[in-house]
């Protein structure tokens, strides 16, 4: 997987949000799925679960817009540290105060009340009158131990990708992607290199993974037997595919650092009997036979030459008969709201890949002799996008 996804925000729109309190919190953020302009919901650039957008009479004049938009890196940074101490996971058994937590955490007692106090008053956590913390529906995901926990979608965003994103003006001067500029070396390469970095954004993909749920649902498996999933990683699509359609046969596809853990959720899921791990790189060849191809969030990490390549040898590998599956953001032109408009960003500024309008992706696959069957919008930030071998 490090070779084909950079760290990236789980599928979300976001909603206009309800008042409470005089805050508009960030819990219905992330239980409902709808993107608003003109101030409703507000997103920055380094923000990783949007702006906290205070609530007030003057909150929808253009100068609030901006200065909320502008705040999001402190909300990013504070998140961050509660998620990275683990602040949720000592708040099961009921509120703490500071001193308590500070104990517990090794860190000093009032810089982390002045902190908690801040997210608290923006629905992260509870705050009662004796300044004991608790947990709320938005930082019972930051727990460790839950099944939809977001904690290193949360921390994936506070570490390396925030440091990049404060050097986006290097990139719009130079062209040069931010991370190659800061650590020498380009994303996947330095995830290759760093085990503890790796092992956070393969658990960030994970969590990413079931935030967006079953997307390919509705896909007519019935007359498919082979599904490649071209870097598949740990495996988490393919074994919902093979999960739904008990006939087919799957193979995963990717980097060996991608993979590491897949055998082990694969045997979790049942599937591991129907599914082949193959290690590789996409750049180079793509396993043949198959009669669907899968690319979920791979070729938006690449630019259009790069892209190009790894729809070539996909080409080469799928049956005339096959299908490709793209698992990827179809942005609409102009100026209408789209979330994948602020990951094309994070693209810019992490591995010098694009998100593409209709247009630019019916072009990337007539280079590479696929035809663009249709695009099906998922109502989240990425679409699915059929072709067919030509």
């Amino acid at each position: 997987m490090p070779q084909s996804r950079p760290g990236q925000p789980f599928e979300m729109n976001w909603p206009k949000l309800p008042v409470l309190s005089g805050i508009r919190t960030l819990g219905s953020v992330l239980n409902s799925m709808r993107i608003v302009r003109n101030g409703a919901s507000l997103i920055s650039s380094s923000s990783v679960l949007g702006l906290f957008r205070m609530s007030g009479s003057t909150g929808d004049k253009p100068a609030d817009t901006l200065y909320h938009m502008s705040i999001g890196f402190r909300n990013t940074q504070a998140l961050y540290v509660v998620a990275k101490l683990g602040v949720a996971d000592l708040l099961v058994k009921g509120p703490l105060d500071s001193s308590e937590l500070a104990k517990k955490l090794g860190v000093q007692a009032r810089a982390l009340f002045r902190m908690l106090r801040a997210v608290a008053a923006q629905g992260v956590f509870t705050q009662d009158s004796s300044n004991k913390f608790g947990l709320t529906s938005v930082s019972q995901l930051l727990r460790n131990d839950t099944p939809d926990s977001m904690r290193y979608i949360v921390i994936t965003y506070g570490e390396r990708q925030y440091e990049a994103a404060g050097k986006l003006i290097h990139t719009v001067k130079t062209g040069e992607t931010a991370f190659d500029h800061i650590y020498g070396k380009g994303l996947f390469d330095y995830l290759s290199e760093n085990d503890e970095a790796n092992m956070i954004f393969n658990l960030f993909m994970a969590q990413s993974h079931r935030r967006a749920g079953d997307q390919l649902g509705f896909y007519d498996f019935r007359k498919k037997r082979l599904v490649v999933d071209v870097g598949g990683g740990q495996g988490h699509l393919i074994a919902q595919i093979l999960r739904l359609n008990p006939h087919l046969k799957g193979i995963i596809y990717d980097l060996p650092q991608g993979v590491g853990q897949a055998q082990k959720y694969l045997e979790e899921q049942g599937v591991s009997d129907r599914c082949q791990i193959v290690r590789g790189s996409f750049f180079e060849s793509v396993p043949p036979g198959g009669d669907v191809y899968l690319l979920s969030r791979i070729l938006h990490d690449w630019s259009d030459e790069k892209a190009s390549l790894i729809l070539a040898n996909c080409r080469r590998a799928i049956r005339g008969d096959g299908t490709m599956l793209i698992m990827d953001a179809v942005i609409p032109e102009g100026d209408a709201p789209h979330l994948g408009k602020q990951i094309d960003l994070q693209m810019l500024i992490l591995t010098g890949g694009v998100e593409r309008t209709e247009k630019e992706w019916r072009r990337l696959l007539e280079l590479s002799r696929f035809a663009l069957n249709g695009v099906t919008k998922t109502g989240v930030q990425f679409d699915i996008i059929e072709a067919s071998p030509v």
